[in-house]
């Protein structure tokens, strides 16, 4: 924003911004309320800017949507424009906070000047013939809008009404950005083909074309002023931050990022303040950089975090520890007052097991199960993979806990098999132990018992298909040996798919959720189980997953209707409802802390609540 003390960017569909001075301080310093996400959008969104006044805030998306709203109250949205049918790539306001402009791909019209408010053009804003990646406004007197784009060109149009003025064909690659200092009298280009442009503000002259450094590289991907107009800063596919002079025409510092690995690469920048800049990186990094007065940068902060929708959440012995993973292959390690650690996995996780709050033995690990059909032990304590992955060779329908010790671990797969894991790997397996591919399972080393939930068997009765979803029950006399699971009963009450099953950590009770909205109870007693709550239905969509709160009588359960309910075993008619927890949906939650759960979603937020 103008003043320079909160970061705004986007992710998924939403649009955030952060407190840059909680970002840069110790570790778990940032509060709920140093952080806003906006979820207006339906498609994912590319680029945000707050206006000058800091009161309105217009962000675009893949769709070639703009949307104009509040930055402060309900941040209701004033406006939406939809400008053409591609990206819409830039974004920015004029001084005067009355002007919005955009660029993007469209078909005949790819860049945009209009009032904020109306959506009214003033003037056209033309002169390219490919997408345009990039604008920005001269907000003093004469006005100027400049552009740059895929045809190579950089277009300066005066006004208002805007119309074109000249243009430059000095890049031999994309523009990739284009941007007025703040005092208005220069501009530069940077594109793929690693050249920095200078341009007189007021005409659009051409003044000089900036000295390449020795081994720079690839696309310089944006840029950005300084405060005072003297220095900006680049982010380049070199993985390169590189700080120029504007009076030298040359470069004044460069700093490599990381390892300089793919991930490295810089793709967005900002100069927040005279001493701050904050750059992201290919994986979604935020880095924040702290300049000196001769122009060196040195790197301050790292903001790390997991990429897209997240898919399953577990907390370590109960406790506020947690591990969060989605389809980006990572899994991230989330402690209070610590940074996140990282680890990487390489392909999409899609379950978590950690130890429970009954757990009293000396290991530090969690059990993470990916697409590869292979299970990793993750150190909560390092955030770093342990020892080699264990080939299951099957997909991992469900995981639990099979013994009080919690050493081994029961896996129902989707072959119709259950598979027991420890650290040595596959322990054995029971073959064909289900009739039918299950859809979740549980166990519980208090009451001696496993739960599969079976697919509907694929049979009809007078042209209806069956709705019998079977929960299949399994006596566990002990662990050697598949030997020591026997067939116990069979729980017969959904009519939808079984989602997910959470036996209570004291054994009393098992939780079930289906595809419908029902969560049904069982007491459990001598090895069988009874129906004993069937109204718990306050979700209009597919129940996603369950879990038990400290103490066994509170049940929470996420839903794809975006909703929490934290559900009484005691007192059934009261519930607790967190609406509008996660946009897209809730995939899965656990208990944490005293009184403490956590979910994620599909839109790639952890969030802990708490019960007053």
């Amino acid at each position: 924003d103008a003043p320079g003390e909160r970061l705004v960017y986007c992710n998924g569909t939403n649009v955030l911004w952060r407190s840059l001075g909680a970002m840069a301080g110790a570790p778990g310093s940032e509060k709920p309320e140093d952080i806003f996400c906006w979820k207006g959008h339906t498609k994912r969104t590319t680029c945000a800017s707050m206006a000058p006044n800091s009161q309105w805030v217009v962000s675009g998306d893949v769709g070639g949507a703009v949307r104009v709203w509040g930055a402060k109250g309900d941040h209701v949205q004033k406006n939406e424009y939809k400008l053409w049918d591609g990206v819409v790539k830039d974004c920015s306001w004029s001084g005067d906070s009355t002007r919005v402009l955009a660029a993007g791909d469209g078909k005949e019209i790819r860049a945009v000047a209009m009032i904020w408010d109306t959506g009214s053009k003033t003037g056209e804003v033309s002169g390219h013939t490919k997408q345009v990646n990039s604008i920005s406004f001269k907000s003093q007197r004469p006005f100027r809008v400049v552009t740059g784009g895929e045809d190579m060109l950089v277009a300066f149009h005066a006004g208002p009404p805007f119309k074109f003025s000249k243009s430059h064909t000095v890049h031999s690659n994309f523009v990739n950005s284009v941007r007025y200092s703040p005092d208005g009298n220069f501009v530069i280009s940077v594109g793929s083909d690693s050249k920095v442009h200078l341009y007189e503000g007021k005409e659009g002259e051409l003044i000089k074309e900036f000295a390449k450094p020795d081994g720079i590289s690839g696309s310089i991907w944006a840029a950005a002023w300084s405060p005072d107009s003297t220095r900006f800063v680049t982010a380049g596919g070199d993985k390169k931050l590189r700080i120029w002079d504007r009076d030298a025409g040359a470069q004044v510092c460069e700093a490599l990022v990381g390892k300089g690995e793919l991930d490295d690469m810089q793709i967005g920048v900002v100069w927040a303040s005279a001493e701050r800049v904050v750059s992201v990186c290919l994986d979604g990094r935020l880095l924040l950089w702290d300049v000196a007065a001769d122009g060196s940068a040195k790197l301050a902060t790292t903001i790390d975090g997991t990429q897209g929708p997240l898919n399953c959440v577990a907390s370590h012995r109960g406790s506020e520890v947690l591990l969060q993973a989605g389809g980006d292959g990572f899994v991230v390690v989330t402690s209070p007052g610590a940074p996140p650690k990282k680890a990487k996995i390489g392909k999409g996780v899609h379950q978590i097991l950690a130890h429970s709050r009954a757990y009293t033995g000396a290991d530090q690990e969690a059990w993470v199960f990916a697409l590869d059909d292979s299970a990793r032990r993750v150190s909560v304590e390092t955030g770093e993979v342990v020892g080699e992955k264990v080939e299951i060779k099957e997909f991992a329908v469900g995981v639990s806990w099979l013994d009080a010790q919690e050493t081994e671990i029961l896996v129902a797969t989707s072959k119709q098999n259950l598979v027991c894991l420890g650290a040595g790997g596959v322990k054995w397996t029971k073959a064909g132990a289900v009739s039918r591919r299950p859809t979740a399972s549980t166990s519980s080393a208090a009451c001696g018992l496993v739960a599969v939930a079976l697919e509907r068997p694929d049979t009809s009765v007078g042209g209806v298909q069956s709705s019998q979803f079977d929960i299949q029950l399994f006596q566990v006399s002990g662990t050697a040996s598949p030997d020591g699971l026997v067939a116990a009963g069979v729980l017969q009450e959904h009519l939808k798919e079984v989602t997910s099953m959470r036996f209570s950590p004291s054994g009393e009770f098992l939780a079930s959720a289906d595809a419908g909205n029902k969560i049904l109870v069982w007491a459990v007693e001598g090895g069988a189980a009874k129906l004993a709550i069937s109204d718990f239905a306050n979700h209009t969509a597919r129940v996603t997953s369950l879990d038990w709160l400290a103490g066994g009588r509170k049940l929470v359960s996420g839903s794809l209707d975006r909703f929490l309910y934290v559900w009484d075993v005691d007192e059934p008619k009261n519930k607790v409802a967190v609406a509008d927890a996660h946009k897209g949906g809730v995939s899965a939650v656990a208990g944490c802390g005293e009184k403490g759960f956590a979910s994620v979603g599909l839109d790639g937020f952890l969030l802990v609540n708490e019960l007053a």
